[in-house]
C-alpha cells in the first residue's frame, strides 16, 4: 500500500493471500475503517475473476457506507473481470484494466543495433 505525495488518494494492491481471499477483505476493510480515504486505488489484477469479484463487491460496499461520496478506482488484469463487475452497478466504482508493460517484440519489430567490435 501506498500513499500519493498529496495524500487525497491511496493505492492498495491485493495479491494472492495463500488462496484466501478473505485476509485481503479484511485487510482492506480494516485500512477503510482506520484511515480517511475517500478516493482509494486497488489492484486487483492478480486476482481470479470469482475472487475479484468478492473483493471488489465487498469492499467497494463498505466503503460506500463510510464515504457515500467517495470513489474506488479497481485495476483489473482483463476485460471478462472488469465486464463482470460493471454488471453489478456499483455507484463508487470505477474499473480499468492494468495495462502490462510494453516491448518491441509485442509489435513484431526489434530495432536494429550497430555493433562495434572494440580492439
Amino acid at each position: 500500500m501506498t500513499e500519493s505525495l498529496y495524500g487525497q488518494e491511496v493505492f492498495f494492491k491485493v495479491g494472492n493471500y495463500n488462496s484466501n481471499v478473505f485476509e485481503a477483505i479484511k485487510e482492506t476493510k480494516d485500512y477503510i475503517s482506520n484511515n480517511d480515504c475517500p478516493f482509494l486505488s486497488i489492484d486487483i489484477s492478480g486476482l481470479n475473476v470469482i475472487d475479484a469479484l468478492k473483493v471488489c463487491v465487498l469492499a467497494s460496499t463498505f466503503h460506500f457506507a463510510k464515504y457515500c461520496t467517495g470513489r474506488i478506482k479497481w485495476f483489473v488484469k482483463d476485460r471478462q473481470i472488469k465486464d463482470q463487475i460493471e454488471l453489478l452497478k456499483l455507484d463508487n466504482v470505477e474499473i480499468e484494466i492494468k495495462q502490462t508493460k510494453r516491448n518491441y517484440a509485442d509489435f513484431g519489430e526489434i530495432p536494429l543495433r550497430n555493433l562495434r567490435l572494440c580492439h
